[in-house]
């Protein structure tokens, strides 16, 4: 039925909608063109990035660079200012930070150039900053530093006030690792993986009991805080050299991230859930990469390995189970058969004296754990790790074992007499303490 033809509806109804739905409009105008200004803002950044400046040196180009940067933090404060508007202040302030790691990296290879012999035909264009002498490198990177300085201190400031001490010297401290001129995979990795605990423990430390830390400013802060880490993994992996150590640290560092992300998110909404599910995709993958980072890099057994890089996996998948309100024993599940799965499989795989003992010792560990927090899979896992590793040693040693010897006779003698014997006078006391062990794990967490 049209409108028309309905009595109830009125010319001035359908006004009122009309201007209800223009009125929408115009609130969301602002939203939109903010939107839309940040992506032209990063695209242009990207593009000069990639691009360049056509004319003039490198050294040239990066004065440009620096003051886009610039450009962005004084429109920032003037608009805020003057036009009395703190989301596109804000806004803007935020993508002058953004910006920042990026012209470290740029000083960085300015510094790099001077200080290594390299081939910069190696490279594409776009990333081949050089310059005539270090000299002019080490005072480009001081001048720099006059207007990024203040530029960080003013944008965490806008954004955080409580916190922007703190998280302006920790994210400059972080860029700082960008004019380093190192390269070696295996020393980027160990930066980037003290680097990010460094960042996360300070973060956090900065953080506690702020409100600002609640806010969707103060969340993109701390985010910041990971920015350079990111650019200076990126670097070495996109630059220089696939490397698993690297890919390893980055696992670790994702599964960190997310796991600080989820500390700021309510128990009970969607997003922690999400979180606590994405992190099980770098936990898993510590497992292999871990263990071929161990065995190439660090030259570990590789009976010995496999292990080590599974009990990783299963502690950091373990981890989820503490932050997960609704999925716990899910989580503790998956663990304990991570663990059980890689253990016996190394076990088949080798059966040397070393892979036995690591799976005893681990399944011994494990066992201790899972029953002083009462959680029936983490200690079955360990029990059952243990028993199978004394299994397959009993079974190494009944191999090897020779029936027709007087003495190999003797000691299958007395050991059947000591079982006969034990299971005679103790099996009273055996079966009430089965039962009472029973009912305990029924009481205790899955």
């Amino acid at each position: 039925m049209s409108t028309q033809d309905n009595p109830w509806v009125e010319d001035g109804d359908i006004k009122n909608a009309s201007w209800t739905t223009h009125t929408n409009l115009i609130k969301k105008l602002p939203d939109i063109l903010r939107t839309l200004g940040t992506i032209a803002l990063l695209v242009a950044m990207y593009s000069f990035l990639a691009k360049g400046w056509q004319s003039g040196n490198d050294v040239f180009r990066y004065l440009m660079m620096l003051g886009h940067t610039s450009a962005l933090a004084i429109i920032g404060l003037a608009s805020g200012h003057w036009l009395k508007e703190g989301k596109g202040a804000r806004l803007l302030m935020a993508l002058a930070l953004v910006s920042v790691p990026a012209n470290f990296a740029i000083l960085g290879a300015f510094i790099f150039s001077q200080t290594a012999a390299i081939d910069i035909s190696h490279y594409p264009n776009y990333v081949a900053w050089t310059v005539d002498s270090l000299n002019t490198a080490l005072l480009t990177s001081g001048g720099a530093m006059l207007l990024l300085i203040p530029i960080t201190l003013l944008g965490f400031t806008v954004l955080a006030r409580s916190m922007s001490k703190k998280l302006s010297l920790l994210f400059l401290c972080s860029n700082a690792a960008l004019l380093l001129p190192l390269r070696d995979p295996q020393l980027i990795g160990l930066l980037v993986l003290s680097l990010a605990f460094l960042s996360i423990f300070l973060s956090r430390k900065a953080s506690r009991n702020k409100l600002a830390a609640k806010t969707r400013e103060g969340v993109i802060a701390l985010g910041l805080q990971l920015l350079p880490l990111a650019v200076l993994m990126g670097r070495s992996l996109w630059l220089y050299s696939f490397d698993l150590f690297l890919f390893t640290v980055l696992s670790i560092t994702v599964f960190f991230v997310l796991r600080q992300t989820s500390t700021y998110l309510e128990q009970d909404s969607r997003w922690h859930g999400l979180t606590n599910v994405l992190s099980i995709i770098p936990a898993m993958a510590v497992a292999p990469l871990l263990s071929v980072t161990l065995i190439d890099v660090f030259h570990f057994a590789i009976a010995l390995a496999f292990p080590v890089g599974a009990l990783v996996s299963a502690a950091l998948i373990y981890d989820i189970s503490n932050r997960s309100a609704t999925r716990a024993s899910l989580y503790r599940h998956l663990a304990a058969a991570v663990l059980l799965l890689t253990m016996i499989t190394n076990l088949m795989m080798f059966t040397s004296l070393m892979a036995t003992l690591t799976c005893i010792v681990i399944g011994i560990s494990v066992a201790v754990f899972g029953y002083n927090k009462q959680q029936r899979s983490v200690f079955a896992s360990g029990f059952v790790l243990t028993l199978t590793g004394i299994g397959q040693q009993f079974y190494e040693i009944f191999h090897h074992f020779d029936l027709g010897s007087w003495a190999s006779l003797a000691v299958l003698g007395v050991a059947s007499i000591v079982i006969a014997s034990t299971i005679e006078s103790q099996g009273g006391k055996i079966k009430p303490r089965i039962d009472d062990l029973k009912n305990r794990l029924n009481e205790w967490e899955k």
